[in-house]
């Protein structure tokens, strides 16, 4: 039976099997309230009350209207009264034989009311009770040629792949691109964008899409990937360039020896070596402005805040100080090298090192009648038959070896230069020099250069083979000695390296306490909490807690008198920590 109900008589029924509460409610109240109800509701009566089994989502709209006094109470709802049996069977049926729009359909139809009934997908979302990023992605399946759409709504082209497809709105690129890549998403991404650039490319972020779309450029949006495409490669190139241009214009302005700024890494930029800036000392408004942070980083490690974001902020504001106090002096620049090239995140990366000896341009001439290719065959045929002969002399070895070496580690040459294309890198180290004050470590390879300058670059080979072997053998010691690092960099894992530091470490019989010890500045640079840690691992909980309340520059001055001579911090005991074991007995033990 067909009637109609005050909204006040009805009650939503427990039959209905959906439990989860349902979404677009809003959505549809506002629909209702622009078109009022098309549909009626399924009700039986019970109890006195009419319980609504088919229409859930209409009834919690038509609810949600009445709080907002869109409607009353007495609001006349439409409904068709069935007995509760029949009830229960409709419910089930309606909830196991739903069946939802199909994608295609649903591209069809916010197309039509995008195109005739000029609704915005805004517009389509709130009245439908979608998100707009949905919309937005069914109206971008609308640009699919007509017959692709056909396609797609047969499941023929899968989702994915329609949404690949959309990458232009060429409809024949867009079914040639389905032709010749069949179902598969990533191959129509890929014939769709052979000329198009990812911006999330390196290029891209250096250059920033912002820029690039001022200069004209376009990009087509992905709207159902995490990326889009730069439309424009050549234009792109014209902005790298030009950025490229300008800050190779700055560096030889500053008096570089040798500037090299170039979009990709050059091959050999790891074998170059590295050239560190110099340090100077702070003005007394940068020691002031040093000194107001922290003593309010002592306060706040104090109050154990140490990790705060407040603490974040000052540890920031002070390296930004300290940064500026490297920069790289005009002898260094006069003759040293710098390279700059984009870097795979889209950053400035730059590489500087000293320039010992020009290095002459390489070019292939021919030679009489001989092709450049025929001269390459021959030389490579000497270069076999050189190999023989120093395989089978292990002193000239030698002396190759440390020709390759000292021509890189002291002259600033680079292995592809050189016959013997020998790779060592020099092993560098960021410590603050107040750290090594009181030790007797230094630069090794600051001191490769003093101890060994009589080697001269012209005739470098000859002066080797004069050596004695003595001399040969220190030099090859210093050498292979600034290649070695046992190093944990931060953010870093421990590994092989580490392993076979420790290796060489003990056929050496180092001792670092010969070498080093823990001074203040050591003790300065740690944390409050790490200085009471260390105390009690040391001293014992009781020493810990009677140093809780000192202040973190006293409480560093106390650990430091307080341990005992020889003492060492953990990680500079060995490269690789100490593995624990279980003994017979079942306990743990260290490793001895």
């Amino acid at each position: 039976m067909t009637t109609t109900l005050k909204l006040s008589q009805l009650r939503l029924s427990p039959l209905n099997v959906r439990k989860v509460e349902p979404t677009g409610i809003e959505a549809l109240a506002d629909d209702i309230h622009a078109h009022g109800l098309i549909q009626n509701l399924g009700v039986y009566e019970e109890g006195g009350k009419f319980w609504v089994f088919a229409g859930g989502r209409r009834f919690r709209a038509l609810e949600l209207l009445k709080k907002r006094k869109d409607v009353t109470a007495a609001f006349p709802v439409p409904v068709i009264i069935k007995d509760k049996a029949e009830a229960i069977e409709l419910s089930l049926v309606e909830n196991t034989q739903r069946e939802n729009m199909h994608p295609a359909d649903a591209v069809s139809a916010f197309a039509q009311l995008r195109d005739e009934g000029g609704m915005s997908a805004e517009d389509i979302a709130a009245r439908f009770g979608y998100s707009t990023g949905h919309v937005a992605k069914l109206l971008r399946l609308g640009s699919l040629a007509p017959a692709l759409l056909e396609a797609f709504a047969a499941d023929t082209i899968g989702m994915e792949a329609a949404q690949a497809l959309t990458m232009s709105e060429d409809h024949a690129a867009q079914i040639e691109a389905f032709e010749r890549c069949g179902n598969s998403p990533a191959a129509i991404r890929r014939a769709l964008t052979t000329e198009k650039v990812r911006t999330d490319s390196a290029v891209c972020r250096f250059v920033g899409l912002d820029a690039y779309e001022v200069a004209g450029g376009t990009i087509t949006r992905d709207l159902f990937g995490e990326t889009g495409y730069a439309d424009d490669p050549a234009l792109l190139d014209e902005l790298v360039n030009a950025k490229l241009d300008g800050i190779r214009a700055g560096f030889k302005a500053e008096g570089w020896k040798i500037v090299e700024v170039v979009a990709e890494a050059p091959h050999d930029i790891y074998n170059r070596g590295y050239l560190r800036p110099e340090t100077r000392e702070a003005t007394d408004e940068e020691a002031a402005q040093l000194a107001a942070l922290n003593a309010q980083i002592e306060a706040l490690e104090a109050e154990g805040g140490e990790d705060s974001e407040e603490a974040a902020r000052l540890f920031e504001q002070r390296n930004a100080i300290t940064e500026g106090f490297e920069a790289f002096t005009d002898a260094q620049k006069a003759n040293g090298g710098v390279c700059a090239y984009i870097g795979y995140k889209g950053d400035l990366v730059l590489r500087h090192w000293t320039v010992y000896v020009e290095r002459p341009s390489a070019k292939v001439e021919e030679t009489g009648p001989y092709a450049a290719s025929m001269i390459e065959r021959l030389t490579a045929i000497r270069t076999m038959a050189l190999q023989q002969e120093v395989a089978a002399q292990p002193a000239l070895a030698l002396d190759i070896l440390l020709d390759s070496m000292t021509a890189q580690l002291l002259h600033g040459l680079h292995s592809y230069d050189l016959a013997a294309d020998i790779h060592p890198t020099v092993a560098r180290h960021t410590v603050e020099q107040d750290m090594l004050d009181s030790s007797r470590l230094a630069d090794l390879p600051a001191q490769l250069v003093e101890q060994f300058a009589d080697i001269p670059a012209d005739g470098r080979f000859e002066a080797i083979r004069a050596m004695d072997e003595a001399d040969k053998m220190q030099l090859l010691a210093a050498l292979v000695a600034t290649t070695l690092n046992g190093t944990t960099y931060n953010h870093g894992g421990i590994g092989a390296r580490q392993v076979t530091a420790d290796t060489y470490a003990e056929a050496a019989g180092l001792d670092l306490r010969q070498h080093w010890n823990p001074g203040q500045p050591f003790f300065d640079r740690l944390t409050k909490t790490s200085l009471l840690a260390i105390l009690a691992d040391e001293c014992g909980e009781d020493a810990a807690a009677n140093c809780a309340k000192m202040k973190k520059g006293d409480l560093a001055v106390a650990v430091n008198e307080r341990l005992p001579v020889g003492w060492l911090p953990e990680p500079a005991r060995r490269f690789t920590p100490l593995l624990e074991q279980l003994t017979d007995e079942g306990e743990m033990s260290q490793v001895a």
